[in-house]
């Protein structure tokens, strides 16, 4: 059940908000948090009752083994490092069975001409980020950041609904210490802010990413139709695809936020304006900053980080960048998406090391096209399709397949939605140029497909480098004490509503991107 859908947004969401109320309202606390760990259950089992059993058998087996760690916590053996090594491959196998198995296969039979068969399909919901989640929790009771075990705490931790999707991946210390604290004082001041939350994040999703894909999606799939495309195509594509997919992750950041915030629970933001970056190590730490945090701190930094010289430093950046993309998906495009990234870390710390300068705007211009230009990679389908892709990046298909006459003809023809409307500005009120014998019909041009592409990144970039993010918008941290809904803010959230709305009734609405890792 995506956080978009009708059925959550018109049904789910208000029922589970006004439970919540109630018990709070009428019965413990403890009863209301079990009410909300109940209907993340019900939103796990949405799709499968099998999502909900292994969501269960994962909590039961991590807590046991946590509590088993915790109560080692003075043994000076190795009973307490083995506990932790269990927890950890148990985790790892079972992603790996669902999520890599396939993969692992498929290779196997191409390299050694067999035929195994491939006995799993189906990849559960949200177990990718749950693993990372797991994982944190078990490394922080080894560490012994973890003060306190109780099992209707750590349900909530691990099943609360609006992250099991996407993430963010948050740690145990982030959020049991809320549950007494903020649950309890929810009132319509938190109620609004979650909302404007929300909705900005619901119009990034709908109205944005999903305008956006219709532009991003044909590059990806011309290779099957046999096409071969231009430099100027292929570039205006993967940049809708790299606003498509800010769009619709940080939107899913945001509803998750928002929704969270509608409970009294403050997740850790994930998006910072990372299109605004300088450099690729400024960028990671503002994109997906869960995500960056979990890698340095559970797997850079015990390979060794930068503790042990420069050539281990760029391995382990490297070896952690391809895990990161391996994480992401189970194909060899995420893996050289992954060592593109470690490559241009290791050009970064290597400039920094040489202290050479480079002005911001520099710094910017190539952080951006290097990280639209790895898109390529994380969105192709095969090794094929992206090596093709990139040929044509580079030029290397020319600037327009076709020629330049049918790209000329091309930004002449409206696109099909709206042909009639050209139709009646162009020929019904003679909207036409004329020069010599040439015949300009303008509205032709500006309805055309290739300037309401142009249009919609335009808007997208400032959208993304102008405005102020999420965040900055709403005018306070999810940190930071209640404050009001203005009627400023109210006609704003209102205006998105209407937009999402007509957005909605015109388009059929995808999922969110990284509901497939």
């Amino acid at each position: 059940m995506p956080l978009h859908s009708f059925d959550f947004v018109v049904f789910f969401l208000p029922l589970t908000i006004a439970l919540h109320l109630l018990l709070n309202r009428v019965g413990h606390f403890r009863l209301a948090l079990a009410g909300l760990v109940g209907m993340s259950l019900v939103f796990c089992g949405w799709r499968a009752l099998s999502d909900v059993e292994l969501l269960l058998a994962s909590i039961g087996m991590n807590f046991l083994i946590g509590c088993s760690i915790h109560r080692y916590s003075t043994d000076p053996g190795s009973r307490r490092k083995l506990l932790l090594a269990l927890g950890i491959t148990i985790n790892l196998a079972l992603l790996g069975y669902f999520k890599y198995s396939v993969f692992v296969l498929d290779n196997v039979n191409a390299i050694m001409h067999t035929t195994y068969p491939l006995v799993v399909g189906y990849l559960p919901l949200g177990i990718s980020f749950l693993t990372f989640q797991q994982i944190a929790y078990l490394m922080d009771v080894y560490r012994g950041q973890v003060k306190s075990f109780n099992f209707l705490d750590y349900c909530f931790l691990c099943s609360f609904f609006p992250k099991t999707l996407a993430g963010p991946v948050i740690r145990h210390g982030e959020i049991t210490p809320q549950l007494n604290e903020r649950m309890r004082a929810v009132t319509l001041a938190v109620l609004a802010e979650g909302m404007t939350r929300f909705t900005i994040g619901l119009f990034k999703k709908v109205v944005m990413a999903d305008t956006l894909a219709g532009y991003a999606n044909p590059i990806f799939t011309a290779d099957a139709f046999g096409r071969n495309l231009g430099m100027v195509e292929v570039w205006e594509g993967i940049l809708a695809y790299t606003f498509q997919l800010y769009f619709d992750f940080s939107g899913y950041t945001d509803m998750a936020l928002g929704i969270a915030r509608m409970f009294g629970i403050a997740l850790p933001e994930n998006f910072n304006s990372p299109y605004k970056a300088t450099n690729i190590i400024d960028f990671w730490k503002r994109w997906h900053m869960t995500l960056s945090r979990f890698l340095r701190d559970y797997l850079y930094i015990p390979l060794g980080g930068n503790r042990q010289g420069a050539v281990r430093q760029y391995l382990n950046l490297l070896l952690t960048m391809m895990l990161c993309g391996l994480w992401h998906g189970a194909s060899w495009t995420f893996v050289i998406w992954g060592a593109l990234h470690g490559g241009y870390l290791l050009i970064n710390h290597g400039w920094r090391r040489l202290e050479l300068a480079c002005a911001p705007v520099v710094g910017w211009g190539v952080t951006f096209l290097s990280v639209a230009f790895g898109w390529a990679w994380f969105r192709a389908d095969t090794v094929r399709e992206a090596i093709k892709l990139t040929a044509s990046l580079f030029g290397l298909n020319g600037l327009w397949a076709g020629g330049f006459r049918e790209a000329l003809l091309y930004l002449e023809t409206p696109a099909p939605h709206l042909a009639a409307l050209a139709r009646f500005f162009g020929y019904e009120l003679g909207l036409v140029i004329s020069a010599g014998r040439w015949t300009i019909y303008p509205v032709d041009i500006l309805l055309s497909t290739p300037m309401l592409h142009t249009g919609w990144l335009v808007v997208s970039g400032l959208i993304v480098l102008k405005l102020p993010n999420a965040l900055e918008g709403t005018g306070a941290s999810s940190h930071e004490s209640e404050s009001p809904l203005s009627l400023r803010k109210a006609l704003f959230v209102g205006g998105l509503l209407f937009l999402v709305w007509l957005a909605s009734i015109t388009s059929q609405s995808g999922g969110f991107i990284y509901e497939n890792f």
